[in-house]
């Protein structure tokens, strides 16, 4: 049973909604993080800690990224993430992190998906002499 306009429309929104809820969570959980614990100074992290604070850092844009651009947010978040995951397995040969990192990829999917719904789509192109005819001789008036 094909959908109706409205239906696809509100899967859209539920879709997108469900993208900014998730990022404003996370980043709510953030904001709330930094408040209680502070930032940690550059020159005190690690080697390993450097790289997957500039990962986390790409997360985090593209959480708020996302909001307008769908596209660059979803693919600033997963590449992020996947950066972080390699990152931490290569330094500590474990990728445990909490729950709240499995939202991350949520939120990116989430803005994958409506872009990919939503983009732009390229219109058909009219094979010759399928269209109504036209008058070649300049139009009612040529004579």
């Amino acid at each position: 049973m094909p959908l109706s306009v409205f239906t696809k429309i509100s899967l859209l929104y539920l879709i997108r909604s469900a993208a900014r809820m998730v990022s404003l969570l996370l980043l709510l959980l953030i904001i709330g993080f930094i408040a209680m614990e502070g930032l940690p100074k550059p020159s005190d992290l690690a080697g390993s800690e450097r790289f997957l604070g500039i990962a986390f850092i790409a997360m985090t844009a593209g959480l708020a990224i996302g909001w307008w651009r769908e596209l660059a947010g979803g693919i600033l978040i997963l590449g992020g993430f996947l950066s972080f995951m390699a990152i931490e397995y290569a330094a500590s040969g474990d990728i445990g992190m909490g729950a709240m990192f499995v939202l991350f990829p949520i939120a990116g999917v989430l803005f994958l998906v409506f872009w990919w719904l939503t983009r732009p789509r390229p219109r058909p192109r009219a094979e010759p002499g399928s269209g109504p005819p036209v008058d070649v001789k300049g139009g009612p008036q040529a004579s």
